[in-house]
């Protein structure tokens, strides 16, 4: 049997393969990517930090807050990151006039549908949760209710299955965390008093601005490495990168010799 030679085939690649090329693209781009994520987690990080400074506050509440938090937080970073894979960076003017357009699609699928859906244990990583919804709003201009279904659909066609991915998101983001509270601490007692400590934070030491920084970082990260496993997916399941070089490559032909 002669194998059809028009056939084009996409590389599967695994979610390790995804987090290498995030990292990649991250060292390529840091200026751009550092600022959106910034921007995004900047106004929640300094309203979890005021509620955790003060005494009333219980931190078990913290991975509520973060839970819903995360989807708003990482918006910019979506936004930039679309740009970036087209070529160009969007200005500061036009991120926020598409965040604010996708505001209503935001609220109803991150605060109403995850709220609901948060009422079942382990709900929330199942393979209809809004894992991709940001990506769906934003790049693909999608409401609520598409962005819902095309997520879902997405999700179910992930080899890997969404669970196994937001499971190991959570550990590897915990553990980077606690190592970022401890080798952080470390350096700054050996800067100031010229000796290294290596103290083990404690449920206590949830309210300190470095535990919280480790925990959004990974969350930018981790934001960042599910932009590009939609992209992974749409690639897989749509052939969506060959239509894009396809476009990419019928404009220069539009433009011309230049």
């Amino acid at each position: 049997m002669i194998q059809e030679q028009t056939l084009v085939r996409i590389r599967e690649r695994g979610h390790l393969d995804v987090l290498d090329l995030t990292m990649l693209v991250i060292r390529r781009r840091p200026r751009e990517i550092g600022l959106a994520a910034a921007a995004g987690i900047a106004p929640f990080a300094a309203l979890n930090a005021w509620l955790l400074a003060g005494a009333d506050f219980p931190a078990i509440l913290w991975p509520v807050l973060l839970y819903f938090e995360a989807p708003w937080a990482t918006a910019p970073l979506t936004v930039v990151l679309g740009g970036l894979m087209f070529g160009r960076r969007p200005r500061a003017r036009e991120a926020i006039g598409q965040l604010a357009r996708a505001f209503p699609a935001f609220f109803f699928v991150h605060v109403i549908y995850r709220a609901l859906r948060a009422t079942i244990l382990l709900l929330p990583f199942a393979a209809g949760s809004p894992w991709v919804a940001n990506q769906v709003i934003l790049l693909e201009k999608a409401g609520a209710a598409t962005a819902i279904r095309r997520s879902a659909r997405l999700a179910g066609e992930n080899p890997s299955g969404t669970l196994p991915i937001a499971l190991a998101e959570l550990a590897f983001g915990l553990i980077f965390a606690v190592c970022f509270w401890i080798g952080t601490g470390a350096a700054i007692e050996t800067f100031l008093r010229g000796e290294t400590t290596w103290d083990r934070p404690g449920l206590g030491d949830l309210g300190g601005l470095r535990f919280q920084l480790g925990i959004w970082i990974a969350i930018a990260f981790f934001g960042a490495a599910r932009f590009f496993l939609y992209i992974d997916q749409r690639v897989r399941s749509e052939g969506w990168e060959l239509r894009l070089r396809l476009w990419s490559a019928g404009a220069d032909l539009e433009r011309g010799p230049r």
